[in-house]
């Protein structure tokens, strides 16, 4: 990932501005990709830029900042939403936790504390994709050595050298049926232990 997508979203300029001015963004592999004055557009910009980190204010027009986490929670769940708003009143900030926001930051903002919180959402979101990555490897080697590791785990359960705890792991792990074949046959090939069996 070269830099992550930034959204600004806050109905007021001069707000928007000292955001954008306070952070060294390529500093944090950031970019800010757009800036929306209201919820609506901010929805819009998100999707249309598919962006991984949104600071959003709570107050704003058309559609307010709660409304827009709630909708992004379900059109982009991988994006880190950083709340910064005026509000200090318990009940938003219950409600930003129950939307699982990365932070709520009261204005006027204080610039280091930006930075901060958006240096652990990027090691968050490195993380993740790094996750991500380990996953699709994982799932290359096991299709391409699928047929290998069935034969493996066959001979292993014929033997009696699996419990049948790990039995039921492996079978689901290899994509194996977990039922009972109605004929079961064992051939021997090359050294090597085939198991044929025939399910409903």
């Amino acid at each position: 990932m070269d830099s992550w997508n930034v959204l600004i979203a806050d109905d007021e300029i001069i707000i928007r501005e000292g955001i954008r001015d306070a952070i060294n963004w390529s500093e944090l592999q950031l970019t800010v990709v757009a800036e929306a004055e209201d919820g609506e557009e901010a929805l819009e910009l998100a999707l249309e830029h598919q962006v991984d980190i949104l600071l959003a204010d709570l107050n704003m027009p058309i559609m307010n900042g709660l409304t827009l986490i709630k909708q992004l929670r379900t059109a982009l769940p991988h994006c880190k939403v950083i709340i910064i708003t005026g509000h200090d009143e318990f009940v938003y900030a219950q409600e930003a936790i129950r939307l699982s926001v990365v932070d709520y930051i009261i204005k006027p903002v204080d610039a280091d504390q930006l930075y901060e919180v958006l240096k652990k959402v990027c090691i968050e979101l490195t993380e993740g994709q790094n996750r991500k990555r380990e996953e699709t490897f994982t799932a290359k080697q096991l299709e391409k050595n699928i047929t290998l590791l069935r034969e493996q785990f066959c001979s292993n359960w014929v033997m009696g050298a699996l419990t049948n705890e790990e039995v039921a792991e492996q079978l689901s792990f290899l994509q194996l049926p977990d039922t009972l074949p109605s004929f079961i046959g064992v051939i021997r090939c090359l050294n090597r232990l085939h198991l044929v069996g025939q399910f409903r």
